[in-house]
């Protein structure tokens, strides 16, 4: 699915500043803009802490507490600070642990290799690397709702077309084809009603679960641990109504909005004759267009 940035209009929800204080997500002093953005969440249903687990990643923290013993909350805080960006590119295979080395081997594919060493041809950091991906995939890429048949990274760049799930095992692959680590992220793309979601994933929202169900990537950068993006048109970020989860939620799985702050304001990249709108919460400075490649 496609999301948009800034879907909530700078609108803060009721509540929002108890959320600034509670989550640790510093407040704005003085008209300043702030640093971080806060979600925070209440679970129900049988063993809702066994649906969710804590996150510590760079840019994305995900806490839980509970206040009497039974129901969980959930507090998601997303810092919009430039994460450091002094990973090289290519990606040394001696500064990835010894337990990622094997996952950026995948099969002889040429349209995958091919397109992934355009993408990354020149990038000057793994971070780099990885808006170029996102880059493509969320303009090139067109959203369609999931089918009956199963996605592939594969099929949906031949199609270029593709769901969230489509996306994301896209630019999965093109991100491990270039030597760096990626993995997909299962959770909810939450949303208070039906109207902060884009237009085609209106039908999908679920009150139960106060939003959607959706797929993004981490992509591992050495000296920063395992950093968010979501396919879709967030690189190296994404927003504190992201929750993600260990797997994909249950039946009896409940979700309830109890505050959430603004979202943060994210720089636009400009990638010459394409225009895409990413986050791009990064130390160095713009990044070399896609545009010119066809498949």
């Amino acid at each position: 699915m496609r999301f948009r940035l800034g879907g909530l209009g700078g609108l803060v929800l009721p509540g929002a500043l108890l959320a600034w204080q509670a989550s640790g997500a510093p407040a704005p002093v003085g008209g300043a803009a702030p640093e971080s953005e806060a979600a925070l969440y209440r679970l129900n249903g049988p063993s809702p802490w066994k649906q969710v687990r804590p996150i510590e990643n760079p840019g994305y923290r995900v806490a839980l507490s509970s206040p009497d013993g039974t129901t969980l909350d959930v507090r998601v805080v997303v810092d919009g600070r430039p994460l450091r960006d002094d990973q090289a590119f290519p990606v040394p295979a001696s500064s990835l642990p010894e337990e990622l080395k094997g996952t950026v081997s995948r099969r002889p594919d040429e349209d995958l290799d091919r397109l992934s060493r355009f993408l990354t041809r020149g990038a000057r950091s793994a971070l780099e690397a990885v808006e170029r991906v996102v880059g493509y995939t969320s303009r090139r890429i067109h959203y369609e709702r999931p089918g009956l048949g199963a996605e592939t990274a594969a099929a949906t760049l031949a199609r270029g077309r593709g769901s969230c799930v489509g996306r994301s095992l896209l630019a999965e692959e093109l991100i491990a084809r270039a030597g760096i680590p990626a993995r997909q992220v299962t959770g909810i793309l939450t949303a208070s009603t039906p109207e902060e979601l884009p237009e085609e994933a209106r039908g999908y929202w679920d009150a139960a679960i106060s939003g959607v169900r959706h797929r993004w990537i981490e992509a591992y950068v050495a000296g920063l641990g395992w950093v968010p993006s979501d396919p879709a048109g967030l690189a190296n970020t994404v927003t504190a109504r992201y929750l993600a989860l260990p797997g994909p939620p249950g039946p009896d799985f409940g979700l309830a909005v109890l505050s959430r702050t603004a979202e943060l304001r994210r720089p636009r990249l400009d990638l010459v004759g394409q225009g895409v709108a990413l986050g791009r919460p990064r130390s160095a400075g713009p990044a070399p267009a896609e545009a010119g490649y066809r498949r």
